[in-house]
């Protein structure tokens, strides 16, 4: 029987076979890597990686909201805030789960 820190499922079983002829198991952690996701739109951000091999600078996207956004929710927030800036709307028009995003850009 394996040891109690094989029986989990955050170890991969690995079959091998042994010098001998044998079959053997070989048990080998997985890595435990963070899904990172969008804070409106709830997609998976697939250019984000949380593999701390990785320079960070390879890690993150170089735009605006990088890590927390999505490319499309991002470049809706980007419109909403020249809008509000160029005072095309008000702070009422824009959807509440924008808020967070596009309030620093109101001007008192």
């Amino acid at each position: 029987m394996p040891l109690p820190k094989n029986r989990s499922n955050s170890v991969r079983k690995i079959m091998y076979k042994a010098p001998d002829g044998e079959s053997r198991i070989r048990y080998r952690r997985r890595k435990k890597v963070k899904n990172h996701y969008c804070a409106i739109s709830a997609q998976k951000l697939t250019s984000v990686s949380s593999d701390s091999t990785i320079a960070k600078s390879k890690r993150i996207p170089n735009r605006p909201y990088a890590g927390r956004l999505s490319p499309s929710v991002s470049r809706k927030v980007i419109k909403l805030r020249t809008r509000l800036e160029n005072n095309e709307i008000t702070l009422d028009d824009v959807p509440v789960e924008f808020l967070p995003y596009v309030k620093d850009c109101v001007k008192q």
